[in-house]
């Protein structure tokens, strides 16, 4: 259900400055160029977004690389990832008015629109919590003697609930929302 409290929209004296977080800490872009947005209902500069490169993506990528191969994060049990991502969620439903400001300020959508979005992904988190206490695999020992077989599940949606580390790259035109969930 779409919240339709009233809100009143005010552009930002100062556009939000916002950096990439790589391995756990915020950075400047590599090559130190920004992109800047413009709220598209207002034609005045929102937000000013670091202007990734290659060599960005490519420290993204060994650090996430590196989180999954010390087993910080995928050595976790299921019922430990479970509590990270339903505190992401609760994260997520506490600066849900901020969240949509900032998507209603740089898309030009309807902060009710905004907001539904927001609770819809506080959900998502919450499910896949719930499918990080789920993962389960199967063994079997009526293959013949001295055989086991062994099924492991590794889903691909919600890959943080299997243990998996990510590198998201967001939009160039909304980028503060998925930088805010960082």
């Amino acid at each position: 259900m779409l919240d339709k409290s009233p809100v009143r929209i005010e552009v930002l004296a100062e556009p939000r400055r916002c950096r990439m977080l790589i391995d756990g800490a915020w950075h400047e872009a590599a090559g130190g160029e920004t992109i800047e947005r413009l709220s598209p209902a207002h034609d005045v500069p929102v937000s000013l977004f670091p202007k990734g490169t290659a060599d960005d993506a490519n420290k993204a990528v060994a650090a996430a690389r590196r989180a999954f191969d010390d087993g910080r994060w995928s050595n976790l049990s299921g019922a430990e990832r479970a509590s990270v991502l339903l505190e992401t969620a609760r994260l997520i439903r506490a600066r849900r008015d901020e969240i949509a400001l900032v998507e209603t300020l740089e898309s030009g959508k309807p902060i009710t629109q905004a907001r539904g979005e927001v609770d819809g992904a506080a959900g998502i988190f919450e499910y896949a919590a719930g499918q990080a206490r789920a993962l389960h695999g199967d063994s079997f020992n009526n293959l013949g003697p001295g055989m086991l077989g062994l099924v492991t599940r590794e889903p691909i949606p919600f890959i943080l609930a299997a243990g998996c580390t990510v590198v998201a790259k967001p939009s160039e035109f909304t980028s503060g929302s998925t930088l805010i969930l960082g």
